[in-house]
């Protein structure tokens, strides 16, 4: 492992729920700016879930060490993927997450190439498998009842809603559901600039806050 997974809280996770089991949001930063506003609203998101008695689990995909998506068609493994990297650990994370959150600077309309790179290496949850009559299909390893979220930082001038499609499948493929996005739009080339926006900080907080207190989607 490179370390690039900053685990935040430990506790073991079940599906079933219990009186005792403490809800998980896992993050993603897409970002490879350190202090970035992509970070600073993950972050205000992190705080906000612990903020409601969950626990977190951040990665920072710039600091992982991940093989890019080789397309290996239908089962490869019995295992998620062929390959064993820092992947591992977000595979884990996503299967017991509560939550999910996503952030992504936008680079030429899309994600930047960080966090494209644990994506395509999530195509594994909903794997294509041979069908037992002929043919193939897509089966989901998980049911999709978690509840996701997308944060992006982006200059006036420029689109965010290419990329947000692209997140918003890759949540589908994880097991979860899109619900918002957001955005800080913004005129300036200062990294973290974000902090002139209290209101944004305080609504990301929110999110945490609420992506921890609802309760897991129905299928």
């Amino acid at each position: 492992m490179s370390g690039g997974v900053v685990a935040k809280e430990h506790e073991s996770v079940s599906r079933k729920g219990s009186s005792t089991t403490r809800r998980i949001l896992v993050t993603l930063n897409g970002s490879p700016v350190v202090g970035s506003s992509v970070a600073r609203l993950l972050a205000a998101i992190g705080a906000g879930a612990l903020e409601a008695g969950g626990a977190l689990s951040s990665f920072e995909c710039n600091t992982l060490t991940v093989k890019p998506c080789q397309a290996c068609g239908p089962e490869p493994t019995t295992g998620f993927c062929i390959f064993h990297d820092d992947m591992d650990a977000i595979y884990a994370a996503l299967q017991g997450a509560h939550a999910i959150a996503v952030g992504s600077p936008i680079y030429f309309d899309g994600v930047s190439a960080q966090l494209k790179l644990v994506m395509d290496r999530c195509n594994c949850i909903t794997p294509l498998v041979r069908l037992e009559g002929g043919g193939y299909g897509f089966r989901p390893l998980w049911a999709r009842t978690r509840r996701g979220v997308f944060v992006t930082a982006l200059s006036t001038k420029h689109r965010y809603d290419l990329a947000e499609r692209s997140v918003r499948g890759f949540l589908k493929w994880v097991g979860a559901r899109w619900e918002e996005t957001l955005a800080w739009q913004h005129d300036d080339e200062e990294p973290g600039s974000v902090v002139t926006r209290p209101d944004l900080i305080e609504r990301a907080r929110a999110i945490g806050r609420r992506l921890i207190e609802s309760d897991l989607l129905s299928v």
